[in-house]
């Protein structure tokens, strides 16, 4: 997809102002259809595309006119479905390219197609610019791609006791460029919900809650409206119970492999309190409630009690000290595309007091932190750092950069936020939703995350 981030004439008409949504739904339903059909036909070669092809016109052939369009559109735009999908993608990109260039080539010969061409643009030029570009995106076969959608679902992916699943992961990964990257998967989501149509196939994307909000709150003039999707979502969590078996599952076959032959629980290995908590609500409490931070505390609590028959309240505490600090490192790191400055921006909160109020960070608090800090993150600049910076512009303004700090480290799950005397404790890791700039007054109560405690050298307030 970075092929479409560092084309000329895409980042031209991006920059312009031109939507390019329904191009970039173009491009999803013709890389997932052609991925079902190779998989369908197992097209891995040009006779295999001949005998696909074939065997489709067979079954069709004046059976519907609009199918055989779909069909005639596959071989337009896919005759060469062996290829990789980059090398299909890099092809039809080419083709809108093109169309893109000739059009804007007749209304403004001569305009250098680049980014930092569209940005000497007049503004009349951009209008021209957005005319010709929103007639030439309309003129993008859609019907066909509806013609074909029904073909899947009618004719070749009807048997539901042949069923196919395609699986979309990595989407908060260094896929694409930012400037694009909500636009396509806002198409994306939007095709997957349009290929529902076919009875046989199932498509599933794995995306974090707090990536999915950012979609849906960027760019809102592509008019994504989230309550039509809701039905699509499965939200996935775990609870204090699942991470007490799962522990018990691993501590039992670890133990019985080298010791015993006895079942073994829970109860058998962990103290029942520590520091007057019942231990697994010690334990999960400061986890994000994922196998992975319950999986790293366990193993750090089973490297300290080497040698002893039992994990004590004061080898979970001296485990603790080096789990934090790596889970810190830890959040940094799955963060660091999008706030490649977290970890030291964490650091500007060591000795806060486990709760506070929102006033208590003053302009001379911040300025002060971020002072120890800014050495740190002249290599890093990402959001979190240029909201910072903003504090010395002529624009800044302190209670917007304060709330809108406290709301990234918030999407984190860094923090915790109670908005008001009524609410309840907002954690992204518990299903909370991003907290609007209007839910947020100083009186709001801010919430470090157990799981970094020691790491920040946090005092405990009480017990929230």
């Amino acid at each position: 997809m970075n092929y479409i981030a560092n084309n000329n004439v895409i980042g031209f008409f991006e920059e312009a102002g031109v939507s390019l949504y329904v191009f970039y739904a173009l491009l999803w339903r013709h890389i997932l259809v052609v991925e079902l059909l190779k998989k369908k036909f197992n097209i891995t070669n040009e006779n295999a595309q001949k005998d696909y092809t074939r065997h489709i016109r067979k079954l069709l052939y004046k059976k519907d006119k609009f199918k055989e369009m779909a069909v005639d559109y596959l071989e337009q735009w896919g005759n060469k479905f062996w290829l990789t999908t980059e090398e299909r993608l890099h092809e039809l990109t080419k083709r809108i390219e093109s169309n893109l260039s000739a059009s804007i080539g007749g209304a403004l010969p001569g305009v250098d197609l680049s980014a930092k061409g569209a940005q000497c643009l007049s503004e009349e030029q951009k209008i021209q610019v957005v005319n010709v570009g929103k007639k030439v995106v309309s003129e993008i076969q859609i019907r066909e791609l509806e013609n074909i959608i029904a073909v899947l679902g009618e004719d070749i992916f009807a048997d539901r006791q042949q069923r196919y699943f395609l699986i979309i992961d990595g989407l908060d990964e260094e896929w694409v460029d930012e400037r694009i990257k909500y636009s396509l998967i806002k198409s994306l989501i939007d095709t997957v919900r349009r290929l529902k149509k076919i009875p046989a196939v199932k498509i599933l994307i794995a995306m974090r809650q707090d990536l999915l909000d950012k979609v849906v709150h960027s760019s809102s003039d592509l008019g994504f409206q989230e309550e039509k999707y809701e039905s699509l979502y499965l939200r996935l969590g775990w609870s204090k119970s699942h991470l007490q078996k799962l522990v018990e599952k691993r501590i039992s076959f670890l133990v019985r492999r080298k010791y015993t032959s006895k079942p073994v629980t829970w109860e058998d290995i962990f103290p029942v309190h520590v520091d007057k908590l019942n231990t697994i609500e010690y334990i999960s409490e400061r986890t994000l409630y994922r196998p992975r931070d319950m999986i790293a505390f366990m193993n750090e609590c089973v490297r300290e009690a080497a040698g002893e028959n039992k994990i004590t309240a004061h080898t979970i505490k001296i485990a603790e000290e080096k789990y934090s600090y790596d889970r810190l490192q830890s959040l940094a790191t799955e963060w660091q595309i999008i706030y490649p400055e977290l970890f030291d921006v964490a650091q500007m909160f060591y000795g806060m007091k486990s709760s506070f109020h929102l006033s208590e960070i003053s302009t001379s608090w911040l300025e002060e932190r971020y002072i120890d800090i800014v050495d740190n993150l002249s290599n890093k600049k990402g959001p979190l750092s240029r909201l910072l910076d903003s504090l010395y512009s002529a624009s800044g303004n302190f209670s917007s950069v304060r709330s809108s700090l406290v709301r990234e480290l918030h999407s984190t799950g860094l923090f915790g936020i109670k908005p008001g005397p009524s609410s309840t404790i907002n954690w992204m890791h518990k299903g909370g939703r991003s907290i609007s700039h209007g839910q947020l007054k100083p009186s709001s109560q801010i919430l470090i995350h157990p799981m970094f405690y020691r790491a920040l050298g946090i005092t405990i307030k009480n017990r929230q």
